[in-house]
């Protein structure tokens, strides 16, 4: 029972280490409004800080199943790596396995998270993309090994322990209010709309995409969504997939980017000379979209 104590803390280490945003200072607990969309529901103040307080007497092998098709996926290898580094001196093991293909989905992830299983590791950190993943999870929990999601997590429960990552759904409408409230202070009466999706089969995925189109049909039925594609979470098919918008719409006016491919999407509006006239509402703090920002093709 003590080893499988040890054994969570670690994990919620691992958790907040792939997830801390490099500060060291304490955070204090928010109070939040009744809005708006995008507002954490919590935010301990111990958050990216949790450490174990002894070491165990066995090697503890943590095994953190992730992607490297787009840049979202380099801070979150860093801090696994990180991870790995800063719990040797709790006998903790951290692995970052990618499995072989390059969907969320449980046709991926599902066999890894079962070799990890066989392969006896301790606990189990992985992405839960869609339902068919949670047979999976709750194998390797009836088995002892604690299982963590993170990023995106499935509508229906699972034994895992717990998730880290934000509510996709008011992602999705945060994204809408933004973008409405941009093209209405630019004076745009009817904005014409793309939207790139990393996986339709992807749960996460679909609640930010669900959350931007509701959001938009009842708050601003002006808006008009042109088309919905899928980008494979890959920055060449959301250039290619912008660029085919941009010439079947030469009047679009947005580019609503749920998951990977963002980058594609902001460069494609570059190439094309449409910088001030089509714009990209997008996620994720990475460089190579903040450069983005900067120039203004990136809107919100």
């Amino acid at each position: 029972m003590k080893k499988f104590a040890l054994i969570v803390v670690l994990v919620m280490a691992v958790a907040g280490l792939m997830f801390a945003n490099g500060s060291t200072e304490a955070k204090e607990v928010r109070d939040l409004p009744p809005g708006p969309a995008y507002a954490s529901a919590a935010e301990p103040m111990d958050s990216g800080q949790v450490k174990p307080i002894k070491a165990s007497d066995d090697p503890i092998r943590i095994a953190v199943l992730g992607l490297e098709n787009n840049p979202f996926w380099i801070p979150v290898k860093e801090g696994a790596i990180k991870a790995n580094e800063e719990l040797k001196a709790f006998n903790g093991i951290v692995d970052w396995i990618v499995p072989p293909g390059d969907k969320h989905t449980a046709d991926v992830f599902g066999q890894t998270l079962e070799n990890a299983v066989v392969q006896q590791y301790d606990a189990i950190v992985t992405i839960a993309g869609d339902s068919g993943i949670i047979p999976y999870i709750n194998k390797a929990v009836a088995a002892g090994i604690p299982v963590a999601t993170f990023n995106v997590e499935t509508n229906d429960e699972s034994d895992r322990l717990f998730f880290v990552g934000a509510d996709l759904y008011r992602q999705g409408q945060s994204a809408a209010e933004a973008m409405v409230d941009f093209f209405r202070e630019e004076g745009v009466d009817k904005p014409k709309i793309g939207l790139l999706t990393g996986f339709f089969a992807v749960e996460g995925h679909e609640l930010r995409r669900l959350g931007f189109e509701e959001y938009v049909e009842k708050n601003a039925p002006e808006i008009e969504i042109v088309g919905r594609v899928e980008t494979h979470d890959s920055d060449s098919e959301g250039y290619q997939l912008t660029t085919d918008f941009l010439t079947a719409y030469p009047d679009l006016d947005g580019i609503y980017s749920c998951a990977g491919g963002s980058v594609g999407a902001a460069k494609a509006i570059e190439d094309s000379g449409r910088k001030g006239q089509t714009w990209v509402f997008c996620y994720d703090f990475m460089d190579q979209l903040m450069e983005y920002v900067k120039t203004g093709i990136i809107a919100g």
